[in-house]
């Protein structure tokens, strides 16, 4: 999560995910919570240190994009999404595809059908 804000989609839930047999069932309902509350903590240090425009190696951040030479994009990023604002349009994409992928994961019965 430090160093690649955007390879977790949730990383609560992906953490909890993985800890969960390693706890009883009564206990699962604290787990979650202690879980929650320190990423949530851990994701408030990250956005800190993302708006001084570093990262916790104390290297400067840079775009997510690279440049038609094929050399990363050096750019001071949005904090939203990693993506300076030459390119933005590569978000836009890459939130496109992933609603994309969440709606193909969908059970039919869950799916609305307007009449």
């Amino acid at each position: 999560m430090a160093t690649d804000r955007w390879y977790f989609a949730k990383p609560t839930r992906s953490l909890i995910r993985e800890l969960r047999p390693y706890f009883p069932l009564g206990a699962q309902a604290h787990m979650n919570s202690v879980v929650e509350r320190y990423l949530a903590l851990a994701d408030e240090a990250i956005e800190e240190q993302f708006e001084r425009g570093y990262d916790f190696a104390g290297n400067r951040l840079c775009c997510r994009a690279m440049t038609r030479k094929g050399t990363p994009c050096q750019r001071l990023p949005h904090p939203r999404n990693g993506y300076c604002p030459s390119h933005q349009h590569l978000a836009d994409a890459d939130e496109l595809a992933h609603t994309r992928v969440e709606a193909a994961n969908i059970p039919l019965e869950r799916v609305a059908v307007a009449a």
